[in-house]
């Protein structure tokens, strides 16, 4: 058994998807020096950490309620939501800004599976071409509810393109139950099928996404 982690790690001055999002911070409570005065170790310190962000944040889900107040939040999400068959679709070759269409899926089984965009665009992580990504269009979404996919991922910042203010991806694809993981990486080193693809959030009730970490069990 193979397994690849695809998620990106939450630290200050991280790419974000938006200019005015509050910026993460991960920092210490307390530190070992500090335990080591309080009086209530012994012949040992402790360290406790404390991190603020917004929860759309590096490798991340989005649960149906992001976009719909009926629909799911993520402490609803069952664990068969979470934990599917994945396909990788080779789109390697886009370019910045370059919509990602429904003929990419032309011929492959998506039915029950997490589908996997694999730009690479995740190379350009922490640098200014990141926020030049390319996108998935409203047909391509289409195209994927109605192909019978369980979850839709990207490895760049966003799944839609953040100038069109009606989101069409995400509208489309969380109102139908599809889940979304963005900000994804390492999908180059996938096979095009036979893997397990797991992204469990954390449990927080009535969070609209939360980060990830998404990793694939590669299948001998």
């Amino acid at each position: 058994m193979q397994l690849i982690d695809l998620s990106q790690t939450i630290e200050p001055g991280m790419p974000m998807f938006s200019p005015t999002a509050p910026p993460v911070k991960v920092g210490a409570w307390l530190t070992h020096e500090q335990s080591a005065q309080t009086g209530r170790y012994e012949g040992c310190v402790c360290a406790i950490t404390e991190v603020s962000f917004v929860t759309s944040v590096g490798t991340y889900m989005d649960a149906p309620y992001h976009f719909h107040p009926d629909r799911a939040a993520i402490h609803a999400l069952s664990l068969e939501q979470l934990i599917l068959p994945g396909v990788v679709i080779d789109c390697s070759n886009v370019g910045e800004r370059t919509p990602i269409e429904p003929d990419v899926l032309d011929g492959v089984a998506i039915a029950g599976k997490a589908v996997l965009f694999r730009t690479d665009w995740s190379r350009y992580w922490g640098q200014p071409e990141y926020y030049r990504y390319p996108y998935l269009t409203g047909a391509t979404a289409i195209t994927l509810q109605q192909g019978g996919a369980k979850l839709a991922g990207v490895d760049f910042l966003a799944i839609d393109d953040l100038t069109n203010p009606r989101r069409p991806v995400h509208v489309h694809l969380l109102g139908h139950d599809i889940l979304i993981v963005e900000n994804l990486t390492h999908l180059a080193a996938l096979p095009k099928s036979e893997f397990i693809f797991h992204a469990a959030p954390v449990k927080v009730k009535m969070a609209v996404s939360f980060p990830v970490r998404a990793y694939a069990v590669v299948i001998p």
